[in-house]
């Protein structure tokens, strides 16, 4: 299946060179017969949609490499860093055609457009529509941000042409030349582009909240089981598209045994991972729903969620009898001042149970 993904990206980045390439070298041949700059502009836009689909080819090709010792989890992570490449370029892109037509609003060229000129663009519109619907449209379904990247590139190359469309026919009817200014029109959707890539995958890189689907999918599994009373700490590490390996945490009986804990475990690990290309380490807590002082904690924390805007939620209530130590995960945003609410927290909860110890764990909300 990963090889398979990995040649359909191949594949489209390459009718993605062909097509792009084919686009470029007509709007050269009537950029050059015309002397308009956003003509010029749009087909050096389009080799550029040539340079990012090569890149994208060539990050692909890194990506598939096997793991080895010193990078145990895999190459997936180029495809990011490809996706980054083609960013830059863009920017750069977009940078130079600014200043290209800046220029040219102070030092304006003749420009001669015809009918023939006109309709050779519209083609090249209707053309790079339908290839830019594509490639988004497969970029999402193959989950490639590089094919993405290119997608979304490719739809502003559409409104590009559109606005270079525009400009040749204010000049046909008008003798008007806003060449220039459409030319910055342009590089000014380029560098946005640019910038979207680039805050995208370095969202990415720098880890972002877990996809709300993929949570979604893994909680309802593993609450399908009757043996899990609760289940929360969900933390998942990305190491490329569709590797994700991480951790949780669930509520089981404390009376059950490791011999009646572990079968169940291992058949969510297994549901999980072929659902959710997710591979989870579980974590898990022994808890007595029956004893009073866990009934009255839980009364406790369900109060103190109430009345304090920071809590999220709570869970992993233990008993230690032995110790005399009462265990507690209480969840808050990120925006309080965590040592004063744990602190508030533990006061709370000792001044119910004086002869315990209280730990209160703080976590966070990572899906």
């Amino acid at each position: 299946m990963k090889g398979n993904r990995e040649k359909q990206i191949i594949n489209i980045s390459i009718l993605g060179i062909i097509a792009n390439l084919i686009l470029a070298g007509v709007k050269i041949i009537i950029g050059v017969m015309s002397g308009s700059i956003a003509i010029t502009s749009d087909a050096v836009n389009n080799l550029t949609d040539s340079s990012t689909a090569l890149i994208t080819i060539i990050g692909t090709k890194l990506a598939q490499k096997k793991p080895d010792k010193n990078h145990p989890f895999g190459f997936g992570r180029i495809e990011y860093l490809t996706s980054m490449i083609i960013g830059i370029i863009v920017l750069v892109t977009g940078f130079e055609m600014g200043l290209s037509s800046i220029k040219g609003i102070f030092n304006p060229s003749a420009v001669d457009y015809s009918w023939v000129i006109l309709i050779v663009l519209f083609i090249t519109v209707i053309i790079k529509t339908f290839l830019a619907a594509y490639i988004e449209k497969q970029g999402r379904k193959l989950n490639s941000g590089a094919l993405i990247a290119s997608g979304k590139e490719a739809k502003n190359d559409v409104l590009i042409s559109v606005v270079t469309i525009i400009s040749a026919l204010v000049y046909m009817f008008t003798k008007l030349s806003i060449d220039s200014y459409a030319g910055l029109f342009i590089s000014i959707f380029i560098l946005k582009t640019g910038f979207e890539v680039l805050k995208d995958t370095i969202n990415k890189i720098l880890g972002e909240k877990i996809d709300s689907e993929v949570k979604d999918k893994i909680f309802e599994i593993i609450q399908s089981s009757e043996s899990i009373l609760g289940v929360h700490d969900l933390i998942l590490n990305n190491y490329g598209p569709n590797t994700n390996i991480g951790s949780i945490n669930v509520e089981m009986d404390y009376k059950k045994t490791i011999g009646e804990i572990y079968p169940e475990i291992h058949k969510l690990q297994m549901k999980i991972y072929q659902e959710t290309h997710v591979y989870l380490i579980f974590g898990i807590y022994g808890v007595d729903n029956t004893s009073e002082i866990t009934k009255e904690v839980w009364r406790i924390l369900k109060d103190f969620k109430q009345s304090e805007p920071h809590c999220i939620g709570w869970h992993g209530v233990v008993i230690d009898e032995k110790d005399k130590r009462i265990f507690c995960d209480v969840v808050l945003d990120f925006s309080c001042n965590r040592s004063e609410i744990k602190s508030r927290l533990e006061k709370i909860i000792q001044d119910r149970f004086k002869e315990y110890t209280i730990v209160v764990i703080v976590d966070s909300e990572f899906s």
